[in-house]
């Protein structure tokens, strides 16, 4: 049964909690699901919201024409995730970082921040083992909350 009050002062609690919503994304399936998520809750929170792409391919790549073509197109779905925020009202401010994604994100949070970020398909074998996952490093180390957005 939906009850509309606790509801209300659950968000209440939650809006004054939190100052803004970060939303780390790549041009993936799971970071769309995330997007959707960090909008709904910024329009029922009243509060604004970031969507972030971290650039760490300067760390192998050294062609300045290949950095170009991959920020046009980081450029290009940052854009297309604001034009679905203001769809639905929300007004989604983007910034593009370079360096390593999880310590980028942890540096751009505040205290009051809640990030909401996605959670990739888990590696099997052991690729799980060797290879560090953002979304961990992230909860781990953030100053704040974190909302893993899990894709199926």
């Amino acid at each position: 049964m939906f009850n509309y009050s606790l509801n209300i002062r659950l968000m209440y609690i939650m809006s004054d909690r939190f100052q803004r919503i970060i939303i780390p994304v790549d041009n993936t399936k799971a970071s769309r699901i995330a997007i959707k998520k960090g909008i709904l809750f910024a329009k029922l929170l009243g509060i604004e919201a970031k969507i972030i792409t971290i650039n760490d391919t300067h760390h192998f790549i050294s062609s300045v024409v290949l950095e170009d073509k991959l920020k046009k197109e980081s450029e290009a779905f940052l854009n297309e995730f604001r034009i679905l925020g203001e769809k639905f009202g929300v007004n989604l401010e983007t910034k593009l970082l370079s360096g390593n994604p999880a310590e980028e994100i942890v540096k751009f949070a505040k205290e009051n921040d809640l990030i909401i970020i996605p959670h990739h398909q888990e590696k099997k074998g052991l690729d799980k083992y060797m290879e560090s996952s953002v979304s961990r490093d992230v909860v781990s180390k953030a100053p704040c909350s974190v909302l893993v957005i899990k894709h199926q």
